[in-house]
Order: structure tokens, then sequence, then C-alpha cells
């Protein structure tokens, strides 16, 4: 997907008519001319898009600068890998203690002003590592916080800038909007992480300071967008206790089985690579690489994630997401057994290309189908939700694999790995060849979630027919 991609009509998208019977041509030329068809506007014409894509791409930018950096800081200068694997827990683990919480204050507050507090905090708190290595001091600790801390703010803003997407954009160009956003992030990962490498190989305080200066760029960027004017409209008058609100957004994902089911599996997968990231960096310091060379294979994988995303764009408007799980997982367990062989960058590099592009793929129709069937006001809870058991199983990885690197080695990690990716695919051709899986997929298709009405009588959606007819007209 491009900016300036075909768009639909207002009248393509209207139910279909009966068809009338060819006239001939002399009888066409002679009638009244045509009904102007009123088109969407290409996403690059919504300014408050560009400027959210803008910001949001510095600011994930910043977040790889100091992510991966502070991996290779620990396992360079420690040469532990308990406290590499450490590390890689605390950036990982507000996935499981703040995705909820902050998916019921993402739907009280005001998503705009959240965007920016968060990239305030993580400027900070990532500010006070680079000063503490110009003063060559280190401490795992600090490392551990800062990563906790930096992380748990992404948390917040990752969920504030999806629910804010659907406000930015007309409904029928929210999957073209979210491919943009997910080949955004991709396309940072292939650029952030052989730069974060670059910067650390000359000196361990550059990319902490580089994401100082992008985090602060991407707050300016957004100071600029007018936001949302103020809280998610909210149904009840009175607010009701947290407690309720995420009880809400849990029983919401429950109830839809397969669904539920797809994100354990998910998860599951999210597990596997998290040991995949680590083991790999193990390798190639055990066999004396540099710590470029991380980079430059993580790089891969961004280049894979690229593409891939675009191909979920693709892939989610003619495949049904029950399909695309069984093929992603079992398109993973023929690759991944692989990597016990071949310990080459080259080889590796090749290896992550492949799985970061079905992974975005995967991430594209799935974010598109979340968004889609989950109402404006619940977006923040169910997007925590789906997010507490997508990633937070990774937290768990990355602990996991350290420990358990530490006791069998680098080759039996990485087949125990491949092992448990064959066993999930065995689980999905299963649980999504059922008859079961098929009757939601065609319901969520046939009945997709409805703005919901605000306290004035009008929808949550603010961009309605009488809406895009009048932008054509402008334009």
């Amino acid at each position: 997907m491009v900016l300036g991609q075909p768009t639909m009509s207002v009248e393509e998208a209207a139910p279909p008519e009966r068809q009338e019977p060819a006239a001939p041509a002399a009888t066409k030329a002679a009638g009244p001319p045509a009904r102007r068809r009123h088109r969407l506007p290409p996403l690059s014409s919504y300014r408050e898009f560009r400027l959210l894509w803008t910001g949001s791409a510095m600011s994930v930018m910043a977040e790889r600068c100091s992510g991966m950096a502070f991996t290779l800081l620990v396992l360079w200068h420690t040469g532990s890998k308990s406290s590499a694997g450490l590390v890689g827990f605390a950036s990982l683990l507000p996935a499981l203690l703040v995705q909820l919480p902050a998916g019921v204050l993402v739907d009280r507050l005001n998503r705009h002003r959240v965007m920016m507090w968060t990239l305030i905090i993580r400027m900070l708190a990532v500010a006070t590592v680079a000063v503490s290595l110009l003063g060559d001091r280190l401490y795992v600790w600090h490392v551990v916080a800062v990563a906790f801390i930096q992380s748990s703010m992404t948390v917040f803003y990752q969920l504030s800038e999806r629910a804010m997407v659907r406000g930015v954009v007309p409904s029928r160009q929210l999957g073209a909007a979210l491919t943009m956003n997910e080949a955004r992030s991709r396309g940072v990962n292939f650029v952030g992480n052989p730069v974060s490498g670059a910067l650390f190989g000359l000196s361990a305080w550059i990319p902490f300071s580089s994401s100082v200066f992008l985090y602060l760029c991407s707050l300016i960027t957004l100071v600029r967008l007018r936001g949302e004017k103020g809280t998610p409209p909210q149904n009840n008058k009175k607010k009701p206790r947290m407690r309720d609100q995420i009880s809400a957004g849990l029983r919401w994902v429950w109830n839809r089985a397969y669904f539920r089911t797809a994100l354990f599996i998910i998860a599951g997968s999210n597990l596997v690579f998290q040991g995949l990231i680590l083991s790999v960096a193990v390798v190639v310091r055990e066999d004396g690489g540099a710590a470029g060379t991380i980079g430059l294979i993580m790089a891969s994988g961004g280049a894979g994630g690229l593409l891939g995303a675009f191909s979920g764009g693709w892939l989610s408007s003619r495949m049904p997401m029950r399909k695309v799980m069984i093929l992603a997982h079992t398109c993973w367990a023929a690759v991944l057994p692989a990597t016990v062989f071949f310990r080459q960058p080259p080889a590796l590099g090749v290896l992550f290309f492949i799985t970061s592009h079905i992974g975005a793929a995967v991430t594209v129709s799935g974010m598109s189908y979340q968004v889609r069937i989950t109402p404006n006001n619940m977006q923040g809870r169910v997007g925590s939700v789906v997010m507490l058991l997508v990633s937070g199983a990774s937290s768990l990885g990355a602990l996991g694999t350290g420990f358990l690197l530490e006791a069998v080695g680098s080759r039996q990690t990485l087949a125990i790995v491949s092992g448990v990716m064959a066993l999930l695919a065995v689980v999905a051709a299963v649980v999504f060849t059922r008859r079961g899986a098929a009757l939601e997929d065609q319901q969520d298709n046939e009945t997709p979630a409805k703005p919901l009405p605000t306290s004035d009588g009008s929808t949550a959606d603010p961009f309605s027919t009488t809406q895009l007819r009048r932008i054509n007209v402008d334009r």
C-alpha cells in the first residue's frame, strides 16, 4: 500500500442495485451526464494522519535505538547471558503488568495528551543512561529500570495511537492506515537495528543520546497534531471502577472463542521469537562476531517485515483470519529448524527476513480484524487485552531463554524453540479447520462494529458519508 493508492468511491461502498440492460451508444451519448462519483481522498491528504504517522515513526526509531542497545550494553560489558535476559525481561514485562490498566486509562483520558506525556517520560528516562555512560558508570539495575519505564510508556503510547487512527481517517480506509503504520514500524526496524548496532560500536552512550533527540523531535511533531478535543465518549455519566472496565474488555475478547484461541497461539509464537532473537545474539558473540553484525541480521528481518506489512494488507482482504493463522504457523515451523544448523550471519539474516515477512503480514491482518470489530469506546481496553495475550508471553520468553542458554547452550536452545513452533502449527491446523472458526469469521465479516452513540446523539466515528462528500467536493 502506498500513499497514492486507488480509493473506493462512496457509491462502490453502497449496496448493489439492480442493473438495467445496457443502452445503445447513441442513447448514452444523448442522455444526461453521469452523476459524479465521490472518491475517498488518499491517506496523504489527511493532515492529522500525516502528523500522527511521522511523529510515531520518530518515536519508534527512538525506542529501537535504545531498546537494542540495552541488551548489547549488558551482554558486551558484563558477558552475562542471564543479565542480558533480565534486561530483555524488564523491557517486555510491561506487556504483562501494564497492558490492562493502560487500556482503561486510554479509554478514559485524552489520548493525544497521553501520547505526549509518554514521550516526555521516555526521553528523560533514556537520558539518564546516556549521562551515566558519559560518566563511565554502568549499573545493571539502572539499565533494567529504564528499560522497564520506557516499555511501560510505550504500551500507553501504542494503545493511544492505535485508538486515534479511527479519528483521523475514514473507517473504509482504516485497513490501509494500519498497513501504513505497520510498514512504518517494520521500516524503522530495518533502519534502526543496524544504526543502533553501528552507533553502539562507536561509543556506548551514542545510541541513547540519539534516542533522546528522536523523542524530542517526535514530541515537537505531535504538539502540532490537533488530536482529540476531549476524552473518548462514555455511555455512563458516572465512571465505572477500573476493575469493572478491565473485566468488560476481558469478557468482550473471551466471548469470541476462536479469536481468543488465535491470540493464545500467537502468544506462543511470540515467546518463540523472543527466544530466537536472544539466541542469535549469543551465537554471534560466541563465534567472535561484532555487535554491528547483530544489527545487520535484525535489519534483514526489518526488510522482510516491511514487505510483509504490505503483504498483510493484501492478505487480509483476500483470506480469512483463520487461514492466515494456519498458513503462517506452518511456514514458521518449516523454516525455524534451519537455525539449528546454520550459524553464519548471512544465513541467519535470510531466516530472519522470511520469519519477519510472515510475522508482519499476520500482524497487519490481525490488527485490521481487531480494530474493525471493536467499538470505538472499547478500543483501548480490547487492544490492551490483545496485547497482553500476544506480547505478554514475550517477557517470559526472554527471561526463560537466558537461563536456558546458560544451562544447555545455543544449539539445543534453538532446537527447543523450533519444536515449540512445530507444536503450535499443529494446534493451529486442528483448531482453525473446525466449522466454528469459519462461522465466527463469517459473523465478524457480516456484522462489523458500528460507531457507538455519544452523549449528543452523534456517532463516535467522525467520518460520516456526508462529511466524505464535503471533503471530496472541497478538493
